[in-house]
């Protein structure tokens, strides 16, 4: 048997030339394995450098990680108190648990994974997002969410929602307004 020589080309990660003499038989598979590679090659390099980033505002900000401003509910109970009008407070419970009982002032705004534009809440003020998770989880996420559809004034309420009751704060129920501080 007669043996062929092949010279494949292919720059791979900084290999640059290999050159294979197979058996007429295994030329075909060979060369086939070398053009998967060398096509394989440039995904592999892409997948290994990605890193963790999202898009802000139309521009790519690699590593990014949300962390949200607080007001604590001292902070809120004096906007309450003095009828601020530069603040908007954002209750992310389901519309029945809302209806239940909430913080005077508060608009329901459920918790979604996903919120997309439009949204219903104004740019123009300072939106106080707060849940009754223990760690902030589902207000921190709509802040997060809010911030990448371009909301610049958005706290979260330190505490949330079990401080304020904690506090022994004034809250709206369905059947009557409770008294407090």
């Amino acid at each position: 048997m007669r043996q062929t020589s092949t010279t494949v080309s292919c720059i791979l990660t900084g290999l640059a030339l290999f050159r294979i003499t197979p058996r007429p038989l295994l030329a075909p598979a060979l060369l086939g394995v070398a053009a998967a590679l060398c096509l394989l090659a440039p995904v592999a390099g892409i997948a290994q450098q990605s890193k963790k980033g999202t898009i802000i505002d139309g521009e790519y900000v690699e590593d990014y990680v949300y962390v949200p401003d607080l007001m604590t509910p001292e902070e809120l109970k004096k906007h309450i108190d003095e009828r601020s009008p530069g603040i908007v407070i954002v209750d992310t419970a389901a519309r029945p648990v809302w209806e239940e009982e909430h913080i005077p002032g508060a608009v329901n705004f459920p918790y979604s994974k996903n919120i997309s534009a439009p949204v219903p809440l104004p740019r123009d003020k300072t939106l106080v997002i707060y849940c009754a998770c223990k760690d902030h989880e589902d207000s921190t996420d709509v802040a997060r969410q809010l911030s990448l559809l371009g909301y610049r004034n958005v706290k979260v309420l330190k505490g949330g929602w079990f401080k304020w009751l904690e506090l022994k704060y004034k809250t709206v129920s369905k059947d009557a307004k409770k008294t407090a501080k």
